[in-house]
């Protein structure tokens, strides 16, 4: 493992779709990536932007690679490097370090790690060769078990948001030996359906859009998902930069974009984990914008009813990324509950 600042390029063309109401099966995890096919570097602009943000926090955090399956991972951990670990994984279009807001709050109880996921952020981004959600889904459980194993971390606490929460919570169901406790940040996998202009954002590529029309556009996005509690987060500063440099490049589509498509696109969801929510093993907090328009708070409440052990916290007045909006309660709530304390139904 080496200290990280590189990045990818552009690469080949868009989805192959399927038919809907594909249910989550078990499966074995396995590489779907056209990791023969050469890719090129890190973006500069992001990996710079990246280093400006974690430069900001009032603790070090380290910047690593791996490889996993001929595929380069990159990924941040913070933190007692003794403590107990929580794995974080990010959402669609996003990136580890866009956990910043939260990091020195969790790093004080744990030990984290933030995983760039295989096509996004500052890892490798070779084109995406399935066909199926399932198919995506090995892809991102793929990264995360390869980081695992090669951190030699039998057992984790794991935190996933939006796409991050579908693949924390497919290894919660097919691999419940490597999942301690379970935090699900409006997670997909819950409902069958999804906003039509949600799916056609996405179906279109707001990277295309953010690159495009510049960061004015990803305001503008920013502020239509929560326009009452995104402050200066959403028109400057680090975070935003690191924002713009993450949501405006192109050479995700045809890697990570790609895959995503599988799952979700202008025609519907492809999979979700309805139907097995009762075998979730892991005790589980769902952390919830209530007023999230990509993933609605109404979904997580009937999701919440079919698992065993779990318990859902409203985030007032926030929308799809609680952890950015409400930095300091979120990181208190998933804290107090990670170490066996409750957590209120709402904050």
């Amino acid at each position: 493992m080496r200290d990280s600042g590189r990045r990818q390029g552009d690469m080949a063309k868009q989805a192959d779709q399927l038919q809907q109401g594909e249910q989550a099966q078990p499966t074995t995890t396995q590489n779907t990536w056209d990791a023969a096919q050469p890719t090129s570097q890190p973006s500069a602009a992001l990996a710079a932007a990246e280093e400006a943000l974690l430069a900001t926090l009032p603790i070090p955090v380290e910047r690593h690679e791996v490889s996993v399956n001929g595929t380069r991972l990159h990924y941040l951990t913070c933190g007692d490097p003794n403590g107990e670990p929580l794995l974080l994984l990010h959402g669609r279009g996003s990136a580890a370090s866009l956990f910043a807001p939260i990091l020195p709050q969790l790093a004080a109880q744990r030990r984290v790690i933030a995983l760039d996921l295989p096509g996004w952020g500052l890892s490798d981004k070779p084109p995406f060769q399935g066909h199926t959600a399932q198919d995506a889904l090995n892809v991102w459980m793929g990264g995360a078990l390869g980081l695992l194993d090669a951190l030699g971390l039998d057992r984790v606490d794991m935190l996933g948001h939006s796409m991050g929460g579908f693949t924390a919570l497919g290894l919660a169901l097919d691999h419940p030996d490597r999942v301690n406790r379970l935090l699900l940040v409006d997670a997909g996998g819950l409902s069958r359906n999804a906003q039509f202009d949600v799916r056609l954002y996405f179906w279109l590529k707001p990277e295309r859009f953010n690159r495009l029309f510049g960061p004015k556009f990803l305001r503008y996005a920013l502020r239509r998902d929560n326009p009452h509690g995104m402050g200066e987060m959403a028109t400057s500063g680090p975070l935003f930069d690191l924002l713009y440099a993450v949501m405006s490049q192109t050479g995700v589509i045809p890697s990570g974009g790609r895959a995503f498509d599988a799952w979700v696109d202008i025609w519907g969801v492809h999979m979700t984990f309805l139907d097995r929510l009762k075998q979730l093993q892991a005790p589980t907090l769902l952390l919830w914008g209530e007023r999230d328009m990509i993933v609605r708070y109404s979904d997580a409440l009937v999701a919440t009813r079919h698992m065993p052990h779990a318990r859902l916290v409203a985030f007032t007045g926030c929308g799809h990324s609680p952890f950015w909006e409400r930095s300091d309660d979120f990181a208190r709530v998933a804290l107090v509950w990670l170490n066996g304390g409750g957590a209120p139904s709402r904050v």
